[in-house]
């Protein structure tokens, strides 16, 4: 298979790429970002696949830097949506490009060339609730409270419509909080492993004891792409737990070709499900339902890392969303279920992969938005 990955400098993006080489031989990835990224290609295994990856410069508005590669692509993923909402006043432009145009053009790029097409939205597009209203499943209404989620709501939407108006088949993914390597510095896991590697008491912004998140390990979304694709793609049957690209170590300890990106405790394999192929336009949550407040996840990662430094309250001011609450019944239907649900084996994994990589933390986030 011939993948068209837009954004694959991206965190989601480069560990995607990893993951799916790794698992799949068959698969051959073409990158499409900025600017080539060396260092993310190298500390991520992507250098060893020559002849299956490479890289092609360019942005998702300029239809005529990749719509080349596009019509001689199997399928098209595109995790170029910047999300980092802290930078949306000084980087409105360049969200609403790379979120609403961006995704419009991409998909109608799609739909021309009978291409099918993988969306990654964020879990933001349902807007903030408080912890105690019910999971929020994919026929809730999106009703965004912030800015940046809202330029990610309407690139969703366009795509939807893109799909609906051709026929081609489209999937929009929805994820809840991710954790893992090569996460910029201003996610919440690596903003707190860099503040204590540099000595500085961690932070926290307003109303972080009832802001909450649901957490996901990276992987488990990955491995949730791929059997999104295999759906795509006609595949019924359950994707197989091990294959020849990736090694098993004893429980606690899993390695992808090679390059050791978790330490997690690994579940027993579910009872396998036949999927159901997809058509039109679908829409999954991405989550493990695994719910914390983000106070919580700052200090389990604070003791994972013998930190004895104060927890401090931001000055910051600004509206802060509480939560989201997505509920994942749905893609438990495609026989997807999280293999990683013990949070501080996931915090440790991630904090072990930084302390084996701190340049990472010293990134600015510019260089890990999409085109």
């Amino acid at each position: 298979m011939d993948l068209l990955i837009v954004g694959g400098n991206s965190f989601i993006g480069s560990n995607l790429q990893a993951y799916l080489l790794g698992r799949d031989p068959s698969i051959n990835i073409m990158n499409l970002d900025s600017a080539r990224d060396n260092r993310m290609e190298d500390i991520m295994g992507l250098s060893r696949y020559q002849g299956r990856y490479s890289f092609k410069g360019g942005e998702v508005c300029d239809l005529s830097t990749y719509e080349h590669y596009l019509k001689v692509s199997d399928m098209v993923i595109n995790c170029s949506s910047n999300i980092r909402g802290s930078f949306f006043r000084e980087g409105m432009e360049r969200y609403m490009r790379a979120n609403t145009l961006g995704a419009r053009i991409l998909a109608d790029s799609a739909s021309r060339n009978h291409v099918p097409l993988i969306h990654v939205s964020s879990d933001e597009v349902y807007g903030s609730c408080p912890y105690t209203v019910h999971r929020r499943d994919e026929s809730s209404p999106l009703d965004p409270t912030n800015s940046f989620a809202t330029t990610i709501a309407a690139g969703e939407r366009l795509v939807s419509i893109a799909g609906k108006e051709s026929g081609t088949p489209m999937v929009i993914v929805r994820p809840c909080e991710l954790i893992g390597p090569n996460q910029p510095a201003y996610g919440i896991v690596p903003r707190t492993i860099r503040s204590i590697m540099a000595g500085r008491p961690p932070t926290f912004r307003e109303k972080g004891g009832e802001r909450y998140r649901d957490w996901l390990h990276i992987l488990d979304f990955c491995s949730a792409v791929e059997i999104l694709m295999d759906s795509l793609t006609g595949s019924t049957e359950p994707v197989k737990q091990e294959t020849e690209g990736e090694v098993h170590s004893p429980p606690g300890k899993t390695v992808i070709s090679g390059t050791s990106v978790a330490t997690v405790q690994t579940q027993p394999p579910e009872k396998k499900v036949a999927r159901s192929v997809l058509s039109g336009v679908s829409v999954f949550n991405i989550t493990s339902e695994m719910r914390y407040p983000i106070v919580d996840i700052i200090e389990r990662t604070m003791k994972l890392m013998g930190s004895d430094l104060p927890l401090q309250e931001s000055k910051e001011e600004g509206y802060r969303d509480l939560g989201y609450n997505p509920s994942g019944k749905k893609i438990s239907y495609q026989g997807w279920h999280p293999r990683y649900n013990d949070v501080d084996e996931i915090l440790k994994s991630t904090v072990d992969w930084f302390r084996e990589n701190p340049d990472i933390l010293q990134l600015t986030a510019s260089s890990h938005l999409g085109p």
